[in-house]
């Protein structure tokens, strides 16, 4: 059943063990952080074929995948199988060139750079170390009535492939910098990237580039702030969103733009105006969601604020880890400024995502301090905590084949996790249902994983600090 009201989220707060993961290595300022080192826990036992569990009060999955069928889409048992077929991989893109500047060889526990080797297998002796795959968007081409995606790289380049041809790659584009962002809505492809400017020569900042995907002959329309600075941010794009007419963006420089479309410029072809900068984050802006007149932001000074568009954009809102009550109506805050004693998060914000169910609209936010936090869109009340012992970088909503809400998360450690969002007959609300990882389910990434987003026919598309992208599907019955 569908969840009926927002007590059930407010009565759910799971904790996860974190004995068994390696060490943080939080690097300089990025989504995917700097990579820990590995756990010395053993995967192994359980028949080989779903594979063991880690330490002894690791959180168990409400069912174990067979990493036969998960990996290879077919399972020699059958039904005979002691484990779950209920995903399985479609592909694995090798999507980013190799990085020149990094050390070749196996991947180190400090190293927050992901190597694979495209023999087959990972952290060999002659693993290539791939720039990082940042950004996924799917793209339904009415020309051809073709499913294709466009995937963006720190290599410099966007790309694009056809899933009708076998994945093939139709278009790589170099935009002379890393590629942080891409997005396609209302047939445009939005790109975010860093780049040079005319008017800043030898200074690298943040550029947006939108292609009219219907006639892509056309040069791009650029977003600039003004004529004397033809640029979209002072450094680089990080994450872009659209509504209606108005786009968002977000950028290292720790501000946040508002655009909108204007068909009198760009000599009357078009092109989109800034209207609004807001400030008031004090870190990389890491996530942008709207939902009703407010847009919730996040950043890695691990903060979330509220901005209302309908009162000029002020900032009405600000969600701290010393934020007690919510951040409509905060209580005094804790004596002698004691820290992480409130509803917010304690490390770096990864993202925000807006879901909305019959018993009304929220927001979830993923952290490095290994918690998804669900709050009430409306007040900013916090409902629930579920900790992953292990930083949260993308999150993605979907369906399971009975149409059930499912949260699926990338971690920091090349894990994804798989939550059932609602409470149902079988399951509370943020039920760990199961996960996909290279030790027990022979696939997956190695190192964080930078973007999740969902397909049709339930099929999820994720990118990783590994420079890959894999496509999965789900396909059978979680028992939900």
């Amino acid at each position: 059943m569908l969840l009926q009201n927002q007590d059930y989220f407010k009565t759910m707060s799971y904790r996860g063990s974190t004995k068994s993961r390696g060490g943080r290595g939080r690097g300089p300022p990025s989504r995917g952080g700097g990579r820990g080192g590995r756990s010395s826990t053993s995967y192994g036992g359980a028949r080989g074929a779903g594979g063991g569990y880690g330490a002894a009060d690791e959180p168990k999955p409400h069912i174990q995948l067979c990493s036969y069928y998960t990996s290879q889409g077919h399972c020699e048992r059958g039904d005979g199988c002691n484990f779950q077929h209920v995903i399985k991989m479609h592909k694995t893109i090798v999507n980013s060139d190799p990085d020149p500047s990094s050390t070749s060889g196996s991947s180190s526990s400090g190293s927050n750079r992901s190597s694979y080797n495209r023999g087959g297998g990972y952290g060999s002796q002659t693993a290539v170390t791939m720039f990082p795959t940042s950004d996924i968007a799917l793209w339904n081409d009415p020309s051809v009535g073709a499913l294709k995606i466009f995937t963006a790289s720190h290599d410099g380049h966007w790309r694009l492939y056809n899933t009708a041809t076998g994945f093939s790659k139709e278009v790589q584009h170099n935009m002379g910098g890393k590629v942080n962002t891409v997005l396609v809505q209302s047939n445009f492809l939005f790109c975010g990237f860093e780049g040079t400017s005319v008017k800043l020569p030898g200074v690298t900042v943040g550029m947006i580039f939108a292609w009219n995907l219907g006639n892509p002959g056309e040069p791009p329309i650029e977003l600039h702030m003004h004529e004397t600075a033809p640029y979209a941010h002072a450094s680089g794009v990080t994450c872009f969103i659209t509504e209606g007419d108005m786009c968002v963006s977000g950028g290292h420089d720790c501000a946040i733009r508002v655009w909108k479309f204007d068909a009198t410029v760009n000599a009357g072809k078009g092109g989109f105006k800034l209207i609004n900068t807001l400030c008031g984050h004090a870190g990389e802006i890491t996530g942008l969601v709207i939902v009703g007149t407010m847009l919730w932001s996040c950043a890695m000074d691990m903060t979330i604020r509220l901005w209302d568009s309908a009162a000029n954009w002020e900032c009405k809102y600000v969600i701290t880890q010393t934020t007690q009550g919510n951040a409509a109506t905060p209580m005094a805050l804790p004596p002698n400024g004691q820290q992480g004693t409130g509803v917010g998060h304690t490390d770096a914000i990864t993202g925000l995502l807006h879901f909305e169910s019959a018993a009304g609209n929220f927001v979830l936010s993923s952290s490095l301090d290994g918690n998804v936090k669900v709050w009430n869109s409306v007040n900013g009340e916090c409902l629930s905590t579920t900790n992953y012992g292990v930083g949260v970088i993308s999150m993605a909503l979907t369906t399971d084949l009975k149409n059930n809400p499912l949260l699926i998360a990338g971690t920091a450690y090349g894990k994804i996790m798989i939550r059932s969002l609602i409470q149902t007959a079988t399951t509370a609300p943020m039920c760990y249902l199961c996960a996909i990882d290279t030790h027990r389910t022979h696939c997956g990434h190695d190192g964080p994983v930078k973007r999740v987003i969902a397909g049709p026919s339930n099929t999820f598309y994720t990118a990783g600090d590994d420079g890959n992208v894999i496509i999965f599907q789900i396909t059978g019955d979680f028992g939900l």
